[in-house]
């Protein structure tokens, strides 16, 4: 059995050198109010062929838009009104839908001139220079005026109950008879019960839809140039009878997976984690004010708006209450705690918490929350449940939601806006838990929610608007505005049945699956006297001069830069092996004029000048930092080149990619390397009991990208080493190696020290290089303690390909045994700072740290080891 669709033939047909595809008429370019898209264009010249052809009234009479929500299925529905009026004299059209809300958006979309949502020119709608005028009627007039389109808008199960029940001057059969009719269907899928249902009893309302369906069916056949014109988003064509029904009639595919492949939608992430529902809806509140202070930071205005999806009505006007309290008696204190807790649980640079949290850090809490306050309140907080809700107003409140003028923030709903609504700047869909079923039919109606939320916002960036997506391959926060969250439970049979209904939809999702793995120190250890009266020595600071930053060799920065030309590289499609160009190569020095590195400043923020002086004090002008020796002035650039190819063969536009990609790697050792304060010789004690406590990694199981296994990270059961003090070791491969190295010594190391102690240091203890300003947290401290003295061992295992970038690091560790000012305040007599060489991969390296360790541990010389 064939199994294409009339989309595909007509697609066949247009690519065929003997077939030119109709051109779309001028009028309707000229009388709609928005340009259209080229898949908008492509749809229309395959509705036109159909209709031009000799058949039409047959073959082409009832057809199907099958367009995905947000693709603008309205628009293409006003050009077919257009068309249909002028090349077939049609005058009478009924628009049908199966609710409430979407006849009130449609009334904006066509008839209202006032409205920013109306889809016609503003200026009126002008075709072979006569004015025509839409008017909305209940019935059709028997003479009909001229340049006059009659619409009747209604929803089907009044259009089924009007027909079914006739009435004096009403609607009936027998009066559209001799009437011309386009019906215009919307959300389609809900008048094909008849033809869906298996031989199963139909349920209540499913009985009524399928009443529907024979109503439907009866109008298009009073008169051969009827015609039925379904659109919708949501069609199963795995069901036999569905696609029997529509094989010959889809004039148009255009699903959820190309409208995002195509740039046209928000990028979709699940928010997974097991929140009560305040928790959610507190963290939702504060990533959707995120997302406008990082639009206003980059001069967009925005005002994101979040929904907020219940299962049940008393359960959502619960959380509209809990909502409305939870903002109300938010304070500073309240808010410096939940940042500080956001900091410590999300430490993965790239999580939105993460962004989301440190933003707020670094910002004045006592006007966060007076805007938060301000912004979300009871007259910027609509609830879709109540019973007066679809009154006019608040219909003209949700369909102008992207309106600066429209004040609303929030929206707590059950189902009332699953179809019909429009809304681009939607970025939080947060799922309130409780009373929420995890079936497959919730879900799918999740899915379908995610996907009408998932269209993308324009805004204008750099001067310029668009409805693509921009941002997708750029390094920059601003991609919070591309993107729309789904905050969602972790329940596994709830994400599993999540997923098949996001497949189902072709939703493609981005999650950050991020494990959240947990190392407890154990209880023993806790009580130990070594916790609770125990030091970790770490060197003071004293506050840092301009003499500190003189070049860029004091921010790590070596004056020459080396990089790789790019080549392409080939991978097979489902195979993981790839084939680069493997061509021979050689090197060069690639000179950069002043004017190339004065352009690739000019297109990064971070170098305007009175950023950069913050950074660099020694500066006295970017004249200074260009051409300045301690600083660009004194950069090679070494290119290693394709044999064949030299430096002289590179366009400026390469070379301007080669300065804007050293700009990017200066800015990034520029920030993490400029400190305000310098590490001096003199350590002091700080409580362990301070420093030390449990922690959480968090894993990102979709993105993490690895270079090989010793980069995996992984859990160490030590439940059973009490010289570990936590419960487990969440370590990568190489440090995993490095605990069985201690463990292979611990006997030994039990008989000659009273107690030894292997502490995991999680970025809580960090030192600064002696006279310098890098900063430097070893991965293991060796605690050690007899008689005489206590030992702080630095232990610090690093891969090959850091050993030369982190040299630095090695060198403090073992300037500590040799430099002789190093002081620990009020136990210099009593304490011994030991530093060892990396504990490396390839073989010489870790035999030097093998020889370092036992030199120092246990004071064999090396011709003893």
């Amino acid at each position: 059995m064939n199994k294409e669709i009339l989309h595909a033939r007509i697609e066949k047909r247009f690519n065929d050198i003997f077939e030119t595809p109709p051109e779309i008429p001028k009028y309707i370019y000229d009388n709609l109010r928005h340009n259209l898209r080229p898949y908008q264009e492509q749809a229309l010249k395959q509705f036109i062929y159909t209709q031009r052809a000799s058949t039409a009234d047959i073959s082409f009479n009832h057809l199907l838009f099958h367009m995905a929500t947000g693709s603008g299925k309205t628009l293409v529905l006003a050009a077919t009104m257009l068309y249909q009026f002028k090349e077939n004299g049609h005058q009478n059209f009924i628009f049908f839908v199966n609710s409430d809300a979407i006849i009130k958006k449609t009334y904006d979309n066509l008839t209202n001139i006032t409205s920013p949502k109306y889809l016609f020119n503003s200026g009126g709608i002008i075709i072979d220079g006569n004015s025509v005028n839409i008017q909305v009627v209940d019935v059709f007039p028997a003479l009909p005026a001229e340049n006059t389109i009659y619409l009747k808008l209604t929803t089907i199960q009044k259009l089924h109950m009007d027909l079914s029940n006739p009435k004096e001057n009403g609607l009936t059969y027998e009066s559209l008879t001799e009437t011309n009719l386009v019906l215009l269907a919307d959300e389609a899928h809900h008048i094909n019960v008849l033809t869906r249902s298996d031989k199963r009893k139909l349920n209540t309302k499913e009985a009524e839809e399928k009443t529907w369906e024979k109503t439907v069916s009866t109008l298009l056949d009073l008169d051969p140039s009827n015609r039925l014109i379904e659109y919708t988003a949501t069609i199963d064509l795995t069901n036999d009878a569905l696609f029997g029904k529509y094989q010959d009639k889809i004039i148009y595919q255009y699903d959820l997976k190309r409208f995002m492949e195509d740039g046209y939608s928000k990028n979709v992430v699940l928010l997974r984690a097991n929140e009560d529902d305040e928790q959610k809806m507190l963290h939702g509140m504060l990533l959707s004010q995120y997302r406008k202070y990082i639009a206003k930071d980059h001069g967009i205005d925005l005002k994101p708006i979040i929904l907020f999806k219940s299962n049940k009505i008393a359960i959502s006007l619960e959380a509209n209450n809990t909502f409305l309290n939870l903002t109300e008696n938010l304070t500073v204190e309240k808010m410096q705690k939940i940042i500080q807790k956001g900091l410590t649980v999300y430490q993965n640079e790239q999580s939105i918490w993460r962004k989301m949290f440190s933003y707020y850090n670094g910002k004045d809490l006592d006007q966060i929350v007076r805007d938060l306050k301000w912004d979300f309140t009871s007259e910027t907080v609509l609830n879709a449940n109540e019973s007066t809700f679809m009154s006019e107003s608040n219909a003209l409140l949700l369909n102008t939601l992207e309106d600066s003028s429209n004040p609303i923030r929030a929206i707590f709903a059950v189902a009332k806006l699953n179809e019909g609504w429009d809304v681009l700047n939607l970025f939080d869909i947060v799922r309130i838990s409780e009373g929420a079923s995890n079936t497959k039919n919730t879900t799918d109606s999740e899915a379908q929610l995610i996907g009408r939320g998932a269209r993308n916002y324009p805004f204008i960036h750099n001067g310029e608007k668009s409805y693509i997506r921009r941002l997708d391959y750029t390094s920059t926060d601003l991609k919070v505005i591309e993107t729309l969250y789904y905050h969602t439970i972790n329940d596994n049979s709830y994400i599993k049945n999540l997923e098949k209904s996001l497949k189902a939809a072709n939703i493609q999702v981005k999650e950050d699956q991020i494990s959240r793995l947990e190392a407890k120190v154990k209880t023993k250890f806790r009580k130990n006297e070594l916790f609770n009266k125990g030091k970790i020595y770490i060197n003071k600071l004293v506050p840092t001069s301009v003499e500190d930053y003189q070049s860029l060799s004091d921010y790590n920065i070596s004056r020459d830069y080396e990089l790789q030309y790019e080549t392409s590289v080939e991978q097979q499609y489902g195979s993981q092996r790839t084939t680069s160009a493997g061509t021979k190569k050689h090197e060069e020095e690639l000179l950069i004029d002043k004017s190339l590195l004065q352009k690739g400043i000019q297109r990064n923020p971070f170098y305007r000048f009175n950023n950069l002086k913050q950074y660099i004090p020694s500066i006295s002008s970017m004249k200074d930092f260009i051409e300045g020796k301690k600083f660009l002035g004194n950069i090679r650039f070494n290119i290693t080149l394709p044999d064949g190819i030299s430096v002289k063969d590179l366009s400026a536009k390469e070379k301007l990619d080669i300065v804007e990609k050293f700009l990017v790697y200066a800015e990034g050792n520029i920030r993490s390397n400029y400190m305000k304060e310098r590490g001096t010789p003199v350590f002091e004690g700080f409580a362990i009991s301070k420093l030390i406590d449990d922690y959480v990694i968090e894993m990102n199981t979709v993105n993490q990208r690895v270079k090989n296994v010793n980069q995996v990270i992984r859990t160490k059961n030590m439940k059973d080493q009490d010289w570990y003090i936590y419960d487990q070791a969440i370590v990568n491969g190489l440090e995993s190696d490095m605990i069985d190295f201690i463990n292979n010594y611990m006997e030994e190391l039990q008989s000659k020290y009273d107690e030894v102690y292997l502490i995991r240091n999680e970025r809580k203890i960090k030192f600064v290089e002696i006279d310098g300003i890098r900063g430097f947290m070893p991965d293991f401290l060796l605690y050690m303690k007899d008689a005489d003295f206590t030992y702080q061992v630095f232990l610090e295992p690093k891969g090959d390909y850091l050993r030369e970038k982190d040299k630095w690091k090695e060198d403090f560790l073992l300037s500590l045994a040799k430099r002789s000012d190093i002081k620990v305040l009020n136990e210099n007599e009593k304490v011994r700072l030991i530093g060892i060489k990396f504990f490396s991969e390839n073989k010489e390296s870790k035999q030097a740290f093998r020889e370092d360790f036992k030199e120092k541990v246990f004071g064999q010389s090396k011709s003893t080891l």
